[in-house]
């Protein structure tokens, strides 16, 4: 008996590491084994389960299945067929609640050498910032844009309220982005120069490398998150207790589908494949499923 991942999805770095999580929980909440077919993850993480062959006969686990079933139904079913979260299982963010009963920092730690040398007495906050691939060329109309509005909010709030701070000691702001000339990277960098902020870039700002910017995520005191399963992934690894904003303008755009405030569409790219809001509440139903999130401040 096993639960297995055969092929890692092809999505890109965090949904790989929720779709991990979600294996090495599964198996343990079951009781049975883990098998993994080599990923990244070998290189950054310790102690990474190996692939183990099977003669078993074998059977995709879909995500929604995940949801509805209890686990003794879960576990009658992995006595009868290796359970195999390959796509299309699509078992990543939306059964993280669901599965993840042991802190994924028992399974998920980083290598002594990718831990990051953060400076020093200060408290240090990591600012994500997706671009690319949701500026509207995947068809979207850019509804995962988080606009300089939200980032510019996200640090105010930090400004004032310096109860977040840790040990009273000064934010130091890291900025962690591969799209730099994204109106909300420069709009953020204008924002915290103007304000006299102590911040830098992450290590890997610009470039396609990811790991050390994910692992400055990974080790900060509080997170300013994008959308991103790359930041969302890096709350749950390295250091505890993380403080983590979110932007509740995209929450009720994606979640709600309401697309009442339209500021984001100022950043869309002009070749986009535009959807009007009716198309996407057609086409992309709210999900329900993400009203679980917990522990965020949300702005």
């Amino acid at each position: 008996m096993s639960v297995r991942i055969n092929k890692i999805t092809r999505g890109r770095f965090g949904n790989k590491v929720f779709q991990y999580n979600n294996l090495v929980q599964l198996a343990n909440n079951l009781g049975v084994e883990a098998s993994c077919i080599k990923w990244e993850g070998n290189e950054f993480f310790k102690n990474i389960v190996s692939y183990k062959k099977t003669n078993k006969k074998q059977k995709i686990l879909y995500w929604n299945e995940i949801l509805k079933m209890s686990y003794d139904d879960l576990k009658t079913m992995s006595n009868n067929y290796d359970l195999v979260l390959d796509d299309p299982s699509y078992a990543l963010h939306n059964t993280f609640y669901k599965l993840t009963n042991t802190d994924p920092r028992n399974y998920l730690e980083l290598k002594d050498k990718y831990i990051p040398s953060l400076p020093k007495n200060n408290t240090i906050v990591g600012i994500h910032i997706r671009g690319g691939d949701i500026k509207g060329k995947d068809g979207q109309d850019g509804r995962e844009i988080h606009t300089p509005t939200y980032y510019k909010n996200a640090i105010k709030y930090l400004l004032n309220h310096k109860e977040n701070k840790i040990n009273n000691m000064d934010y130091h702001f890291i900025i962690c982005t591969d799209d730099i000339y994204f109106q909300s990277t420069i709009d953020t960098i204008k924002f915290l120069k103007e304000n006299k902020c102590k911040f830098s870039t992450g290590p890997n700002f610009g470039s396609l490398k990811y790991i050390e910017d994910f692992a400055t995520l990974c080790y900060s005191d509080i997170l300013i998150n994008s959308s991103s399963t790359f930041c969302c992934s890096a709350v749950f690894i390295g250091k505890k207790n993380k403080k983590v904003i979110h932007s509740r303008d995209w929450m009720n755009r994606i979640i709600r589908c309401d697309f009442s405030n339209k500021e984001y569409k100022r950043y869309i790219d002009k070749t986009t494949n535009k959807y009007t809001d009716k198309d996407w509440i057609n086409t992309r139903k709210a999900r329900k499923y993400w009203l679980d999130l917990k522990y965020f401040y949300i702005l």
